[in-house]
């Protein structure tokens, strides 16, 4: 499989500044202490030809100004970076024929005309075929149970019709490679579901590589088969999704309901309390504690109602991954 992204070294920064107001300087508030914010700092990965990629970060990662340099909106300081075998800010015309964007803060439509508008629009702009563009669209009408909205202005739908039809005006030429930058917020969960059902089924059919930030983790438990994680700039994760979910190694979670309210601290001795109430308790173990004669004895006891083991949530995962990178 051949590879549709490669990233070797990418490095952008950008000049920023902070007002000195609040500080004794006579006119303090107009005066500006400059300094430089490193967005990309010496990234490098790979992407396969028709993988779904989740790419995680924390507000402020870096995840934005990759993407915008991916699509050739922005150039990079230094590194190098190839999409469909082009450089992007090189060849930003030619890439933007073969490539799809799909953003949740930019609409591709028409305000005030109806969506099947802005889909003749996308339909002249790509010269899509006739034949091709109606069936087509009966295509992604039917996958996204579009129903009539598309005849409808777009100013009067809901939030979730409208990301459904601005994912279709993006993805009607049906490119090789599709970006989407936290595209589902705010989506109702009908509208999550066709969209997610979507995605999978044009990677099965089409081949269509997706290359997707989201904050939200069912989205990555649904779609995700690689998952990239950047922190400050820099790749700190690059692999699968089981992969990620082993970072802690071999963790388990034991939830432990009792039939009496209960002193936490009595508990800490048994592993990391993750959860407290009343009468409930999540604690993280290593696995092979689960055969710790204490912990055996403590859920066979009689103040113990009913108790589970179970993984460690994705959510969890991630909290404690991106923490972990906080503190070094």
């Amino acid at each position: 499989m051949d590879e549709i992204i490669k990233v070797n070294k990418l490095s952008k920064s950008f000049r920023s500044y902070q007002s000195l107001q609040g500080k004794k300087i006579f006119l303090a508030s107009l005066r500006r202490k400059y300094y430089t914010k490193k967005a990309l700092n010496q990234m490098s990965f790979r992407v396969k030809r028709g993988e779904i990629v989740m790419l995680l970060g924390e507000n402020g990662s870096g995840k934005s100004t990759l993407i915008k340099i991916l699509v050739g909106i922005l150039h990079p300081d230094g590194g190098e970076a190839s999409v469909m075998g082009m450089t992007p800010w090189e060849n930003r015309i030619k890439l933007a024929w073969r490539y799809g964007m799909v953003s949740g803060a930019h609409n591709q439509m028409m305000w005030n005309l109806p969506a099947i508008d802005s889909f003749e629009y996308a339909r002249q702009l790509y010269e899509i075929p006739e034949k091709e563009y109606q069936e087509r669209l009966k295509y992604f009408i039917k996958l996204l149970d579009l129903g009539d909205v598309y005849l409808r202005q777009v100013r009067t739908l809901s939030l979730g019709e409208r990301l459904k039809c601005n994912f279709v005006a993006s993805v009607l030429h049906m490119p090789e490679i599709v970006f989407m930058d936290e595209a589902t917020i705010g989506m109702d969960l009908s509208s999550v579901i066709n969209l997610r059902k979507a995605l999978l089924d044009m990677q099965k059919r089409y081949k269509i590589t997706f290359f997707i930030t989201t904050h939200i983790v069912d989205e990555i438990k649904a779609l995700a088969e690689h998952v990239i994680i950047i922190d400050k700039g820099s790749v700190v994760f690059d692999s699968t999704k089981s992969a990620l979910q082993k970072f802690f190694g071999k963790k388990k979670q034991l939830e432990i309901h009792f039939g009496k309210k209960i002193e936490v601290a009595k508990y800490r001795k048994y592993g990391k309390i993750v959860e407290a109430r009343e009468s409930y308790l999540k604690i993280e173990i290593n696995a092979e504690r689960l055969k710790d004669r204490n912990i055996i004895a403590l859920l066979n006891s009689e103040e113990v109602l009913d108790y589970n083991v179970s993984e460690p949530d994705l959510s969890y995962i991630l909290s404690r991954f991106y923490a972990s990178k906080r503190v070094r």
